[in-house]
């Protein structure tokens, strides 16, 4: 017989061979509302997830917002009796003022 032969065709199934019981049907009604039930409480979940990422990202950001602003404190407090940041005396050069890093944020020295 040729596998590509145009009269070639598959057997029927045959459904006889299993009595289905109304036990089954009830069974698999309420395995298919179970996982409908998960499908759903899987959906609702997928659409909080971008509200909690970004409170997440929030309460991790809100620290390091919290140091820069003092630290900008501590910047603007010190210089503020310094002269503006363009001096005349060098020409036109710009001078940044360097922010004191305090002790807690620097790096240690481990080979003492």
């Amino acid at each position: 017989m040729d596998l590509f032969e145009s009269k070639h065709r598959a057997p029927e199934p045959d459904w006889s061979t299993r009595n289905i019981d109304v036990q089954d049907v009830q069974a698999l009604r309420d395995k298919i509302t179970e996982l409908e039930e998960r499908i759903q409480s899987y959906e609702t979940l997928l659409a909080d997830l971008p509200e909690l990422f970004e409170r997440k990202f929030q309460q991790r950001l809100e620290p390091l917002l919290e140091r820069y602003r003092l630290l900008a404190e501590q910047t603007s407090d010190q210089n503020a009796g310094q002269p503006a940041l363009v001096s005349g005396e060098m020409g036109h050069v710009i001078r940044f003022p360097i922010p004191r890093v305090p002790t807690f944020l620097r790096r240690r020295d481990n080979s003492a």
